[in-house]
This record gives structure tokens, C-alpha cells and sequence, in this order.
């Protein structure tokens, strides 16, 4: 506390967001005087320590609670209601404010954090629960949905707030809110989706999986057929039922959906197939049993044509995670880019990413090479990088001893393997890389 207390001495009498911002961006262009690659968020580190902070956010934070729009925000985020309601006693003027950069309201930061007794003093004081703020497009009810409130979401829907919230950037509405990000399945998380469907509400391809519920896909898919090849918004790389199944770890949902007609080989907006998206074949064993079955339907017209096989990565994925070594071999003679990496392969690196021990080793003995870059998403990255992002130290194992390059950077981080391995905190891959690296 005392240091906090120097530090705020220290900073102008005018300090506020903006001037920190300013200060980050002067910092920037001086650090980069001698050191071409500092990023912003060296010079924000910088300026933090320089008034005695441990990070730039606790030096934005101390600055934003030295404005009364701080301190609101600030209770309402905490559920302090006493101290919200004596703030708007004192500046009444201050209950519509929002906060920078997505116009947040004071009842969308009480409904994130499920702060009833806040949520009910602003809904008295007059803000109208219907309110979007610009980021998302969502009502303060998607929120308090997401952090499975239900008694919010009940006090919002009382006082004449929309249960479907159509219209927001995830294309979720407030039931996809409740139950599509990781954790929607637990029983608060259910309780909102309840309370919602009471109100009337309706489930979305996505909700009915994410709640595992198989009548009502059923339903949803008998009633539109489409549905099967619906997309989810952008920020969600435009997934298909399918891949958010997997994405989800929901097996019988992924059974189902193929049993219904959903495409194995659909891919979202990175080109990347649902195969690409699972870590295991207790999960995705259906899809890749179906995959499978259309390579052997490739291998008997190949046969039959006399010609090569065509076949792409996720068919090698496929029957690698079955250890179909027979039909593996057959794919990579036929198709020796798959093993290459890049835009036409891949291949080690999603194995590598599952923990697949056998299929990594096969790979590697089939001449996949260990340092091979292949774009997951939005970074390039090799499969070392994978290996650590899904912490399977016997994966990081054999590719250093294949000759895994552990100094190549991604190109979204710019971290190497070591990079990667601390921030994800895999303390056993930091002792074997430190280990190779002697």
C-alpha cells in the first residue's frame, strides 16, 4: 500500500487514461530508438514500473479509480452498492456514463460480474436494460447469462429486458451466452437457459449441443435441414455444428450430427476441418471413422482406375488417430506432401497437438520434418509449439530428438519453444527444453 501511495505522488495532478496512453506510445518510439522490435506493450511495462507499478494494468487501474467514472464503474464491477448508490447520490448526472473503448454501462459491468443488489439499484434508478454497448452489441442481460446469474438474468427480464438478444457480434443471442462458452454446461449455467426457455426464448443449433441435448437437435435439424451447415459469427472462425461439437468435447454430439448428415469435410474460415480441431478420438472417433471410410472409398477407385490416390491432411489425420498404419503408408506414397508441412500438410502438427505418441513416431520415420511451419489459425507455428500449447512433454521429446529447431517464433507471439513452454507454465517441457539446449 505505502508503495502504491508513492507512486500515485509521482504521477501529474492530470493524469488520467488518455495521458497514459500518450505516455505508452512516447515510451514506444524511445524504445525503439535502440531496440527496433519493442513492442507497446514494453513501453506500457515501462511506464508502469516508472511510477512504481508491477504491471500496466494495476497503473491503469489506480488511475482510472482517481475519476468518479472509475469509481462507479469500479462498484458496480465489485457489487458494492452501498458505494455505487452513494457516488449517484452525490452525481446523479454520472448514471448513464460508459466506459471506453465499447461504451460499456454501469449495468453491464454489475450484470458481468452477477451483482444482484447492484444490477437492482441501477434498474431503480432508471437504466434501461435493453441498452447495447458497441463492442459485442449485447444487452447487460448476455453478460449476466455468460457468468450464469440467473438471478440477474431473472431481475433484467422482470424489469422488460429482451430473454433472445438477437443481434450480437457472436451471433449467440443471450442463450448461446449462457451455455456456448467453456463451463455453459454446468447447473447455474443450465438454470439461465431454463429461466430463458420460461420466457420464451428458443434453442439454436449451438446451445442444443452445447447442452448435449439430442431431441431437440433432432428437432432443430428435422424442422431445417440447413442448420446442419450453419455457421457461427467470425470471431468464431465461422465453425460449422460440427467442429463446435468437437471444439466442445461433446462425443455423442458429434455422432449425431454425422448420423444426420453433418459434412466431415466442411472447413471454417481458416480452412481448417473439424478433424484439425479435436485432441482426442474419444471425442471425435465417430468423425474420424467417417473420414476414413471415404479414404477406402478413394483407395477402391484408385484401384479401380488404376491411378494414385487423392488424399488431403485430414485424411491422414484420420487414420493415423485410428493406427490404421496399412491405409497410412498407402496415402503418403501416394501423397508424399502430405508429410511436408505447410499450406498441404500440417499433418505432425495436429498429431503432435492430440499426443499422439505412435502417430508422431510414425510420421517422423516417414520423413515429416520436426521444424516444419504450418499456419494453426492465425500463427505460423510448428509443431514443438503445438506439443507445448497441449502440454505433452513425450510429444516435445521426440521431436528434439528428430531435430526439432526449438528457436523458431511463431508469427502472432514471436516466441520460440521456450517462450511458449513459460508462459503456458509446462515446468516439465522448460526442463527438457533447458536440458536439450546444454
Amino acid at each position: 500500500m505505502a508503495e502504491e501511495t508513492r507512486a500515485s505522488a509521482s504521477l501529474p495532478d492530470a493524469a488520467n487514461l488518455d495521458w497514459l496512453r500518450k505516455q505508452a506510445k512516447r515510451r514506444l518510439k524511445e524504445l525503439r530508438e535502440t531496440r527496433p522490435d519493442a513492442q507497446l506493450a514494453d513501453a506500457q511495462f515501462d511506464i508502469a514500473r516508472q511510477y512504481g507499478f508491477a504491471s500496466w494494468r494495476a497503473l491503469k487501474a489506480h488511475v482510472d479509480s482517481l475519476t468518479i467514472d472509475g469509481q462507479l464503474f469500479a462498484s458496480a464491477r465489485t457489487g458494492d452498492a452501498k458505494q455505487l448508490a452513494a457516488l449517484l447520490d452525490a452525481h446523479p448526472d454520472k448514471l448513464h456514463a460508459t466506459v471506453k473503448p465499447y461504451d460499456m454501462t454501469l449495468l453491464h459491468a454489475a450484470a458481468h460480474g452477477g451483482h444482484l443488489a447492484a444490477v437492482d439499484l441501477l434498474l431503480r434508478r432508471g437504466l434501461d436494460p435493453n441498452t447495447r454497448e458497441t463492442g459485442d452489441n449485447t444487452y447487460a442481460m448476455h453478460w449476466a447469462a455468460a457468468a450464469g446469474s440467473v438471478d440477474v438474468v431473472r431481475r433484467l427480464a422482470d424489469a422488460g429486458g429482451d430473454v433472445v438478444g438477437h443481434g450480437d457480434d457472436h451471433a449467440l443471442e443471450v442463450i448461446g451466452w449462457a451455455s456456448c462458452w467453456d463451463g455453459g454446461n454446468d447447473d447455474a449455467h443450465r438454470g439461465v437457459v431454463d429461466l430463458l426457455l420460461s420466457r420464451g426464448a428458443h434453442h439454436h443449433i449451438f446451445s442444443a449441443i452445447a447442452l448435449n441435448l439430442p431431441d431437440e437437435v433432432r428437432r432443430l435439424v428435422a424442422a431445417n435441414p440447413a442448420v446442419l451447415q450453419s455457421r457461427m459469427s467470425r470471431n468464431e472462425n465461422n465453425q460449422t455444428p460440427l467442429h463446435f461439437a468437437v471444439r466442445m468435447h461433446r462425443p455423442a454430439m458429434v455422432a449425431l450430427l454425422l448420423e444426420l448428415g453433418a459434412d466431415p469435410l466442411a472447413v471454417d474460415s481458416f480452412g481448417m476441418s473439424a478433424a484439425t480441431y479435436g485432441d482426442s478420438t474419444a471425442i471425435d472417433g465417430p468423425l474420424m471413422k467417417r473420414l476414413r471410410d471415404i479414404t477406402v472409398g478413394e483407395l477402391s477407385s484408385a484401384d479401380r482406375g488404376a491411378r494414385p490416390t487423392r488424399g488431403d491432411p485430414s485424411d491422414l489425420v484420420a487414420v493415423l488417430a485410428l493406427a490404421d498404419w496399412q491405409t497410412a503408408e498407402r496415402l503418403a506414397r501416394d501423397n508424399p506432401a502430405l508429410l511436408a508441412g505447410g499450406t498441404s500438410g500440417g499433418v505432425l502438427h495436429v498429431m503432435a497437438k492430440r499426443g499422439d505418441v505412435p502417430a508422431v513416431r510414425w510420421l517422423l520415420e516417414h520423413g515429416a520434418s520436426p521444424s516444419a511451419i504450418w499456419a494453426h489459425f492465425d500463427s505460423d507455428v510448428t509443431p514443438l509449439h503445438l506439443a507445448i500449447l497441449s502440454n505433452h512433454p513425450e510429444i516435445v521429446r521426440l521431436l528434439l530428438a528428430a531435430g526439432a529447431d526449438p528457436r523458431i517464433h511463431d508469427t502472432k507471439h514471436d516466441a520460440d519453444a521456450m517462450g511458449w513452454a513459460t508462459f503456458f507454465g509446462r515446468g516439465e517441457i522448460v526442463a527438457i527444453l533447458q536440458a536439450a539446449s546444454q
